[in-house]
């Protein structure tokens, strides 16, 4: 009785939030009843968005830039109108902070830059994006996590089984589940041929002693960030809002570990490339879990680079765009309340030319020998061009010039990488001449 009438006032709220303007309504599907009770949810969240930014949010209505005092966009289209428990997953958990096993970590106060995005380190290809078919967000974004640091580290692109994470993971269901399931990559997942996703409760395929032996991507650990005597769902401010964990901790820990962020969300609708300039729902204890892959500063603020499970319409490509510091600690959306790093250590592999020319850029070995000081003679040749004393020599009487080409070489514990060409170029006025390196991501100073 108590739960039907709570439905009740809930629905008399909506009712009284006044009617969705004409405009807007006209942008709907046409099999969409937006009056009827099964789009409640989707109807408050109209009527959130017209109140927060104005009927332009909505891609579809006329003069629709002139009518949106926000920097983002919604498309009204099916996926915005599914259920809510389709789209998100995230059970509550209280006092998380103090079960056993819980694992934190404070990161190093390593210098964060302004931009940031794993994306910018996966030299072979970026994961796809895809979509959940039930309530297993928690599922899908610990799958996230291991496919986005594989990319980065191991320099290869894989499609891990999701289901495996749904089904013999212990954490939840179609029906929802907990942050913990991340914890569950320290057995690694079979590849998604092993066990395709179903996007329902099968039963898992797999024996405890196969689990135990675990699969290829293991990752060494995925610890909260912060210290559990600041963090507890139970706790809240004077005024009611969730303590956060600290932004600056969630940056320091994605660069040091060049790791994604598994956290906590309260879900959000974006179609495009804009931003959710909009602040809500700060430090809320979330509905849904993401990945976050990196941030940008825009207009001096921070924005943080979503990863999701809601297709690639979602924002760009799948990755969306989202405000995420507004002010004082709080973080919109609740983005972030609830945070883990995923630390991984690349398998043992050959590095690939295209990681070591990006190296180079950055200045970040990661255990790869460069080698841009290379002996004439012993490690390089020359590039059969007019200009060239001796072409076909690699001896160090052939004169370099703009022409030259060095083929570096790259080397680790697990064997030496195909050479990728480098031309020396001439060096700015006041340089040496041979301390300008030129490679496909631009000129570097030679580093001797």
């Amino acid at each position: 009785m108590q739960v039907k009438l709570l439905s009740l006032f809930f629905l008399a709220g909506i009712l009284q939030a006044g009617p969705i303007p004409r405009e807007v309504e006209e942008v709907v599907p046409k099999n969409i009843d937006i009056h009827s009770a099964e789009y409640v949810f989707a109807r408050r969240e109209i009527l959130e968005l017209i109140e927060a930014c104005g009927p332009g949010v909505f891609q579809g209505v006329s003069n629709r830039k002139e009518k949106n005092r926000c920097s983002f966009e919604v498309a009204l289209d099916a996926d915005f109108f599914l259920p809510p428990w389709m789209k998100t997953g995230l059970l509550p958990e209280e006092d998380w902070a103090y079960q056993d096993g819980v694992v934190w970590v404070q990161p190093k106060p390593v210098e964060v830059p302004e931009n940031f995005d794993l994306r910018d380190l996966m030299f072979n290809g970026v994961p796809e994006i895809k979509k959940q078919n039930c309530g297993d967000c928690w599922a899908w974004s610990t799958h996230h996590g291991l496919e986005i640091s594989r990319a980065v580290h191991d320099q290869e692109v894989h499609d891990h089984s999701i289901q495996t994470v749904l089904s013999c993971s212990d954490k939840g269901s179609c029906n929802g589940g907990y942050m913990s399931a991340v914890g569950f990559l320290a057995h690694g997942l079979p590849y998604e041929e092993q066990f395709p996703y179903s996007g329902n409760n099968a039963r898992c395929k797999y024996s405890e002693a196969e689990i135990e032996e675990g699969w290829d991507g293991k990752i060494i650990s995925a610890p909260y960030i912060g210290s559990s005597k600041d963090f507890s769902r139970s706790k809240q401010t004077k005024d009611g809002i969730y303590r956060a964990t600290d932004l600056k901790e969630m940056t320091q820990a994605m660069v040091e570990w060049k790791a994604p962020l598994v956290v906590t969300v309260a879900a959000y609708n974006l179609s495009g490339p804009g931003v959710y300039d909009e602040c809500s729902a700060v430090n809320s204890g979330g509905n849904h879990m993401v990945a976050i892959v990196g941030w940008e500063l825009w207009q001096e603020k921070l924005v943080a680079h979503v990863w999701n499970s809601w297709g690639k319409k979602h924002g760009q490509d799948g990755v969306s765009r989202i405000l995420w510091d507004c002010g004082k600690g709080r973080l919109n959306r609740g983005l972030g309340v609830s945070a883990r790093v995923v630390q991984y250590k690349a398998q043992c592999q050959t590095p690939y030319p295209a990681q070591k020319a990006k190296h180079v850029l950055t200045g970040e070995d990661n255990g790869v020998e460069i080698g841009l000081n290379l002996e004439k003679g012993t490690q390089c040749s020359w590039l059969p061009k007019e200009g060239l004393e001796d072409p076909e020599s690699c001896q160090t009487t052939a004169s370099p010039n703009d022409t030259t080409e060095y083929h570096l070489t790259a080397k680790n514990e697990c064997g030496t990488a195909s050479s990728m060409t480098l031309v020396e170029v001439k060096p700015p006025r006041g340089h040496s001449k041979t301390g300008w390196i030129k490679t496909p991501f631009g000129k570097v100073k030679q580093r001797n």
